[in-house]
């Protein structure tokens, strides 16, 4: 998937006003993704938010009606690049993921996967913004009782 796929959808589930930012690595390149409900990050969140949330009309816009979004670190896919040519990626994103901390304005984000942790830290550093951070497992490749272990001891943050 190119920033051209992913962009204009993602766009489109953007609520007026982002109580929480869901940050992952970037869209995968395999065609997945979240805003068109398909993938892991769709099913693990799913699991995880839709009994607080709802998912009428479809989850993705109960989603949204809740003031949440889902971006990315990186906007073009990564998961095919070795480790290293992965960390630039993460490091080139970070200006721009700064622009867009300050536009979201979001009082939290939730990271998924660790590995990222420290350019999203670095990016809300140089966006200026007061945000709380925190990092959860990436809900996939075997990680899926992590990530929902670790989104039910944040939830009653990011439900209030």
């Amino acid at each position: 998937m190119t920033q051209e796929d992913v962009e204009p959808l993602r766009a489109r589930y953007r609520p007026a006003m982002i109580k929480v930012l869901f940050l992952g690595e970037s869209a995968p390149a395999g065609g997945a993704f979240f805003y068109k409900q398909t993938g892991q990050v769709h099913s693990q969140l799913r699991r995880a938010l839709a009994p607080h949330i709802g998912e009428s009309p479809s989850f993705v816009e109960a989603f949204r009606q809740a003031g949440f979004y889902l971006d990315d670190l990186v906007l073009d896919p990564v998961n095919w690049l070795s480790r290293s040519e992965r960390r630039a990626s993460h490091a080139a994103g970070i200006p721009s993921l700064a622009r867009r901390l300050k536009d979201y304005k979001a009082p939290r984000v939730v990271a998924f996967m660790k590995a990222i942790a420290a350019p999203v830290q670095t990016a809300i550093a140089v966006s200026g913004t007061a945000c709380s951070l925190h990092v959860v497992p990436f809900p996939g490749n075997g990680r899926q009782g992590e990530f929902q272990s670790a989104m039910r001891t944040i939830l009653p943050e990011l439900l209030s």
